[in-house]
Parts: structure tokens; sequence; C-alpha cells
């Protein structure tokens, strides 16, 4: 450790966290269902600019990049390489979000190092987390809003510069044009610059903030797309999930107690693991007389972790004390509330993941302050915040793995969806009539059932689903 340095230390140890993920996510298949439609309408656009002015007012969204980048892939691919090239760019992305994070953390000594291994398994065994990096559309574009917020981060605590000005213009751009929830970036770029951290500067959030004007004036008032309605999707509720008819049944003449749902549903998702998607399954899950530590140790974990971030907060509240891990709890409490709020019209547990890093990073501050504070407090002191963050991290680490297992379950799902498909549609007159997209369905298909996918349900026990997966 000595050798290297802290900071060389944890960003090995970060390579290492993307390195395995991403070995995970080179083992899946593209999935079937939220990515073969949008990879058949990329074929059928001319290019990326015309996808880009195609999609560019939809009735509820505003996503013409999104859309966009999915061509700019496809082409990429040159018609034999669309596993490769999709999964590529989602295994870069995950990357690119966990060197981000760890440098966000600024890392310099041991102390920093260890706070910042427990905020890699944090981050990793968050359950807004598992959703971010398993699933893709054909592009994982919430995992894309969770690397432009932590640029956005990072540019805030730079020295900053016109430069960085005008990339983070470039970032808030690029990112609220692909989803809603990148509007989370000005969030990001404003309360850091409240905080005291200015790399982006005065002039450069202001021009950002002009932007975010033009955008809901551009969605709201010219394009006129509107929000998404209650009835658009099924959504959690409670310990059940609702179809788009039985939320309108009980919740169309007051909308607005189901939107509050949403909302606070989001909040408790990312700040004790419960409810999941909306569900509470942990109460769901002891009723029913189901394994009960996949959902009993998260939400413990969760409890521990985010009242350790709630006293730490209280603290600096009550002796004045500003630090970079309270800017850091500050800009996380922002994030949280905006991204719950962008979630009212029905949650899920990806919709929050940006919520998720960023609890992550305010989880780093207070490890750290533990671990730096503890010995001179005492030897019972010292002893029972080291019995916390050991604890605390093997809890956390349990739930890492777990992300590995679910990834690894996913991919053998993901696969057997790809080989019935052309008889399925066939039977269902859903087989295209053009040449071309069934002959780029049949292309997706072989490459899919070559994979060399592990086989969880043969090779490995059948614990592992007691604590890790629905299965």
């Amino acid at each position: 450790m000595q050798s290297i340095g802290p900071r060389a230390a944890a960003y090995a140890l970060a390579c290492l966290f993307a390195l395995a993920l991403a070995i995970d996510l080179l083992w899946m298949p593209i999935q079937v269902g939220d990515s073969l439609g949008e990879i058949l309408d990329a074929q059928q656009t001319a290019s990326a600019w015309e996808a880009f002015v195609e999609k560019f007012g939809t009735e509820s969204y505003l996503r013409p990049f999104r859309i966009a980048q999915i061509k700019v892939l496809f082409d990429a691919a040159q018609g034999s390489h669309y596993w490769l090239v999709f999964r590529g760019f989602h295994a870069a992305l995950i990357a690119a979000a966990i060197l981000l994070f760890v440098r966000a953390l600024r890392v310099s000594s041991i102390v920093d190092f260890s706070a910042a291994a427990f905020a890699l398994v944090t981050l990793v065994g968050l359950q807004t987390f598992r959703g971010t990096v398993g699933e893709a559309f054909p592009i994982n574009h919430f995992l894309e809003v969770v690397v432009f917020c932590l640029v956005a981060l990072n540019l805030a605590r730079s020295r900053g510069g016109i430069l960085v000005d005008i990339v983070a213009l470039i970032v808030f751009a690029m990112a609220a044009l692909t989803l809603e929830s990148g509007l989370l970036v000005w969030v990001v770029a404003a309360a850091a610059w409240a905080c005291g951290w200015r790399g982006i500067s005065a002039r450069g959030l202001a021009v950002m903030t002009v932007l975010l004007g033009g955008y809901l004036y551009l969605r709201f008032a010219y394009l006129d797309t509107g929000v998404p309605t209650i009835t658009e999707r099924s959504s959690g509720y409670l310990l059940e999930i609702l179809e788009p008819s039985e939320i309108q049944e009980r919740f169309g003449a007051q909308p607005f107690w189901y939107y509050a749902y949403n909302v606070m549903a989001s909040i408790g998702a990312v700040l004790f693991s419960e409810p999941q998607s909306g569900v509470f399954e942990a109460v769901r899950t002891w009723r029913a007389d189901a394994p009960f530590a996949r959902v009993a140790i998260p939400v413990a974990t969760s409890l521990v972790t985010t009242g350790l971030l709630v006293w730490a907060a209280w603290r600096r509240v009550r002796d004045r004390t500003w630090d970079d891990a309270g800017r850091m709890m500050v800009i996380f409490g922002a994030v949280m509330l905006a991204n719950a709020a962008l979630s009212f019209a029905y949650t899920k547990d990806e919709i929050v993941s940006i919520a998720g890093a960023f609890y992550a990073l305010a989880v780093y501050g207070v490890v750290r302050g533990l671990l730096a504070t503890a010995p001179g407090r005492g030897p019972a002191v010292a002893a029972v915040c080291a019995v916390i963050v050991c604890v605390l991290s093997a809890g956390w680490t349990f739930r890492a793995v777990g992300v590995h297992v679910f990834l690894r379950s996913q991919a053998i799902k993901q696969q057997g969806d790809w080989v019935p498909l052309p008889y399925a549609r066939q039977r269902s007159g859903d087989w295209p009539e053009d040449p071309a997209a069934r002959q780029l369905i049949l292309q997706l298909r072989r490459e899919a059932i070559a994979l060399p996918v592990p086989n969880t349900r043969v090779d490995e026990p059948e614990w592992p689903s007691r604590f890790w997966t629905d299965d």
C-alpha cells in the first residue's frame, strides 16, 4: 500500500470492481424485451441526425439524444458485432462511473483508502445499482446519467476555467436530452456551487440555468409534450404491482396521493432499501414465509448506514462545522430530493440510481470521519466504531456480491429469451415482413446463443438464490 500510495491503491481497487462487473456484463446477451425494438428502429433510420430530429418531441418525453446514440452504436457494429458494441459500451460506462466515483473522493491517506473501499461496496451493493447495471435499452441510459452527474461533480471540484464551463454545459445538454433525470446535472452543479465548490463558475452555472429554462420551454410550451400519465405503465404500490387500469381506478380522481407515494417510496429506496420499485418486499416476503435474509440484510445495513449519515449531518449542524464531507451530504440531499421528485409518475429503483451514487459519496465522508476521529476518543469508543464499520462492511460486501449473482442469473434468462423468438413471433403474426429486419433478428439471435453464458442453474448450488435473487 505504502509503495504505491493510497490514491493509486484506490484507483486499483476501482479497476478491480469495474473489471469484475464488465466481465459479468460481457457474458450477457443483448436483451430482447427492451432492446430489440429500438435496434430494429435504428436499422430503419438513415443517420444519427435523422434519429435525433425524428425523436425530438414525443407524447410525454424529450429524449432525442438517447435515440441518436443507439443509431451511432448500431452503425458502429457494421452488421455483425452488435453484442460486442452494445455490451462493450455498457461495460465502458460502468468503468467510467466507478472511476469517476473514486476520483470524486480525493483519496490521499490510508484512512481515505479504507473509507473509499467502504464507499465502493456501498455503491455496488445498493439496490438502485443492481437495476442500473443490469438493464439496457439497448444502452443503459440511467447509468449514463450517473456518469454525467459524476462528471459534473468532478468538474465542480476542479480548479475551474473556461474549458471546465464549456464541458459542463455540453454534459448538461447531452444528459438533459437523454433522459429527464439528466436535469440532475444542473442540481449537482448548483448544489456544489452553493457549497463552495466552484470549479463550474457562476457564469457557467448561469448559462446552464438558461439552458435548463430553454429545455423547460421547449418541452412544455413549444413542443407541449407534457408529463407521463399515471396510466402509462404498471407501478409498485405498498405490497403489490398495480396495472395501469388499477392505478386509474384507485387514483384517477386524486392522483396527488399516488404521486406523493412514488416520491416518498423513491426516497425510502435510497435511504432504507425499502420499498423496492414501490413494493415493500420485506413485508411481502415475511408474510409469504419466504427466505427472509434476502431482504433483511439490505434493510438492516441501510438502516444503520443511514442512521450514521443522519447522525454525522446533525453533528455538523450542531457544531456549525463545514468540511468536504458536509458539502457532499448537502449535495446528496439536493440530488435525492430532486431525483425522487422526478419519480412522481411511477417509482422504479433505476430512476433513483443517481441519488444512490451520491448516497455512497456521502457515506464515504461519514466512514472517513469515524475512522479518523475514533482512535482519539478512547479505546472503548474506538472499539465500538471498529465493530460497526467492520460489520457494515461485511453487510455491504455481501450485498455487492449479490450483484454478480444477479447478473449471471439474468444472463442465462436473456439467452433463453432468444431461443424461441423467431418461432414465437411467427406463430403470433409478429414476424417482420422486411427481409433486412428478419436477417437482423436472426443475427442478434445467433450472437446471443453463441455466448458462453455461465449456467447458474446447473453449475452453482441453489442457496445463492435464497440470498440474492428472486429465483
